[in-house]
């Protein structure tokens, strides 16, 4: 049966894996320091940055793709807000599911890198994670 209405749009971008969680009574100026902290031990470049924002990056695309960490962070009553997306770039995105078979090698590594990360900030990653 043919219909006139189009599917509906998933609410955020398919091939990225995305966690949002609070960090009560962290201030973001910290959470932000802490991510410029976790690229500079792991080597990651940083492509894009703001007093909110920060995108991390590692590989090559033309390799085995590259490694991207957009984080981005805000401050609430009571603490920090964070917002965090991986994924790898190769001829398109896949996200950082470490359970996939197709693209597995990269995307556990995404996952090493995305999951690291925020332990780091005391959050269980595979409580917070959606893959998309």
């Amino acid at each position: 049966m043919a219909t006139f209405f189009p599917a509906p749009r998933h609410p955020y971008h398919v091939g990225r894996s995305v966690a949002d969680f609070h960090l009560p009574n962290v201030p973001a100026e910290w959470v932000l320091r802490a991510a410029h902290a976790f690229a500079a031990e792991r080597g990651m470049a940083i492509r894009t940055w703001s007093p909110i924002h920060l995108l991390m990056t590692s590989g090559s695309v033309l390799w085995t793709g590259t490694r991207n960490l957009s984080f981005a962070t805000w401050s609430v009553p009571g603490g920090a807000n964070v917002h965090i997306e991986a994924w790898v770039e190769t001829l398109g995105e896949f996200n950082a599911d470490p359970g996939s078979v197709f693209g597995f090698i990269p995307r556990r590594d995404m996952w090493d890198i995305a999951s690291a990360f925020v332990a780091r900030l005391g959050v269980n990653p595979s409580a917070v994670f959606r893959h998309y």
